[in-house]
């Protein structure tokens, strides 16, 4: 999610032979190739155009990639790399199944965390780049930590959390932000009653950020949306009960006039920062990379100040979760001289400096719980504190084919609770099966 989630219908394939800053061809960054031309190999590398020195939103994340790519390359003097981008996330990862499964896979990738475990027989080991394991977040090691040896290199995340007004929490709950759904949905309720706003909003519309989001209510209580075989476990007593309590929860937010039917609507994070920024909510669920979007778009620090971060409420006070995306790189070539240097490839974005540079430049979140203390940029702000303390309960989707289902069955149960059109317990029911049955084919 994040970046991850808003990417797809990118333009054409690259092309030219001139480098990220203009100059002729023959330097060691161009274009579509890192490198000299008198090598022993040539690998290649697939990767959308944000992840390269070509990125053309964030100058700075270009100029992160070129500096990636120089040391690579002086670093490599006998291997050069050819760039393959492609231009939609979907079809990348569906050309990425379909050339590991012909033998033919590029020898390095990026690869959406969302996807390693699709190809955690096909990654080369990734262990000797990997420094200090136990410096990474459980989540990571969960993904990619797979068959006794490290699979990928997990280089940026990010999390979803509870955003609030600090003012008006101030004046309707001491201070405090909601912990609970209870405590949420009082505090919504004197504040639409007296503020004229949403108390509370969300991500409830058709898309993938409306089940990713508000999975971390699921999570929280222990449930699982599938087993060890990628089976869909959903209705096992335990879980349907904690499913359906999330689902009586959106119910509720409705219900209780803290949230706006219209939240069925959202299929944007921009929607969620306009309401806040337009004094439309008091608060909502949204992303870690959401602090700068309202940094940039007020007019004073005393303002975007007002808004603060925190742990997701959940059905109980003592539990917690947050939703985790992000990208890796991995390597699939056995050619001993292309796999060793593209596994020093992606060794780079797991060395502290490089993740950290790479991290600020984006608004993405480090993978290593000691960037977050030892990089001032991130040790001095109290956001990215407050981010480090809830990656701590960080966890990833299911990388197994039925979660595409079990996401299209949440938004569409979501849509008709919210609408009224099903009960909670009828919602989930249908959503129950209409999974299994997929999965049953």
């Amino acid at each position: 999610m994040g970046a991850s989630a808003l990417l797809g219908g990118l333009a054409g394939c690259l092309g030219g032979n001139t480098n990220s800053t203009g100059t002729e061809s023959g330097k060691l960054v161009t274009t579509n190739r890192v490198g000299s031309k008198n090598v022993k190999a040539t690998s290649v590398h697939w990767l959308l155009p944000d992840a390269s020195h070509k990125q053309d939103e964030n100058p700075e994340v270009a100029k992160v990639y070129e500096q990636l790519f120089e040391t690579w390359a002086k670093d490599h003097p006998r291997v050069a790399m050819d760039l393959q981008y492609k231009t939609n996330l979907e079809q990348m990862k569906t050309k990425l199944l379909q050339a590991v499964a012909k033998g033919n896979a590029p020898t390095s990738a990026q690869v959406d965390s969302f996807w390693v475990p699709d190809f955690t027989d096909s990654l080369q080991p990734m262990d000797r780049v990997i420094e200090k394991p136990d410096d990474w977040y459980p989540f990571v090691k969960d993904i990619v930590h797979q068959n006794g040896s490290w699979r990928a290199v997990w280089k940026n995340t990010d999390c979803r959390a509870l955003y609030y007004r600090q003012d008006l929490i101030d004046k309707y709950n001491d201070g405090n932000p909601p912990k609970t759904w209870d405590e949420l949905i009082q505090v919504g309720k004197d504040i639409k009653g007296n503020e004229n706003m949403a108390g509370y909003m969300y991500n409830g519309g058709k898309w993938e950020a409306t089940t990713f989001d508000n999975l971390a209510m699921y999570w929280a209580q222990g449930g699982n949306l599938v087993n060890d075989e990628g089976k869909p476990v959903l209705d096992t007593p335990a879980n349907k009960r904690a499913l359906l309590s999330v689902f009586k929860f959106f119910k509720r937010t409705v219900d209780s006039g803290v949230t706006p039917q219209r939240v069925v609507n959202i299929t944007d994070y921009g929607r969620l920062r306009e309401a806040a920024l337009n004094g439309q909510t008091a608060m909502f669920l949204g992303g870690n990379w959401q602090i700068s979007t309202i940094k940039q778009q007020v007019d004073s620090k005393e303002e975007w100040k007002k808004w603060k971060v925190a742990k997701i409420p959940q059905r109980k006070p003592d539990i917690a979760s947050t939703g985790t995306g992000g990208w890796t790189v991995g390597v699939f070539s056995q050619d001993e001289t292309k796999r060793s240097a593209a596994v020093d490839y992606a060794g780079l974005f797991a060395k502290k400096t490089n993740m950290a540079n790479l991290c600020k430049a984006g608004g993405f979140l480090p993978t290593r719980k000691s960037v977050f203390e030892e990089t001032k940029f991130f040790s001095d702000d109290p956001y990215m504190q407050k981010y480090k303390k809830l990656l701590t309960d960080g966890r990833a989707r299911p990388g197994v084919p039925i979660y595409l289902t079990i996401s299209s069955e949440w938004q569409t149960a979501v849509g008709k609770v919210l609408t009224g059109q099903a009960s909670p317990k009828a919602a989930v029911n249908t959503m129950i099966k209409n999974v299994n049955a997929e999965y049953e084919g």
